[in-house]
């Protein structure tokens, strides 16, 4: 299954959920990443969800999903301390750039958005300490 616009990436998501979706809710999709550039035209990077009618198009809360352009489903937590968004994203792209998509397991992916996260907030966590030691600052004479 090839996904080229928002209707089929709604219908995959629904296929996805055994074909239904619960009563008074309604699917939203948006395309995060526009990969045409590279793959084929009109294929994208989808994030999709379920929402309550009474929400009218914010994907947030709990789990996210973004669907490939093949139809494969890439669940993780939207929670940004433990997958941040912009880097299970731009893992997807070059996943799906370099064509290795039907060789990754969704779950492991996850584990490597959530540990590749935690390796970027130490980083940043460590920034403090690393000012304390002057490490952040040009010291007159140093070339």
């Amino acid at each position: 299954m090839r996904i080229h616009n928002q209707e089929e990436a709604i219908a995959a998501y629904v296929a996805s959920c055994g074909g239904s979706i619960p009563e008074g809710h309604h699917v939203v999709a948006t395309c995060v990443v526009d990969l045409g550039f590279i793959l084929e035209d009109d294929e994208c990077l989808w994030r999709v969800a379920s929402l309550p009618d009474d929400e009218k198009d914010g994907i947030f809360g709990g789990m996210t999903t973004i669907l490939g352009p093949d139809g494969k489903a890439w669940t993780m937590s939207a929670n940004r301390n433990f997958h941040d968004r912009e880097i299970a994203e731009r893992a997807l792209t070059h996943i799906y750039i370099e064509g290795v998509a039907d060789l990754v397991d969704p779950e492991m992916l996850a584990d490597q958005v959530e540990l590749i996260t935690q390796q970027r907030d130490r980083a940043i966590f460590a920034l403090p300490d690393a000012a304390r030691r002057g490490e952040l600052r040009h010291v007159p004479g140093d070339a």
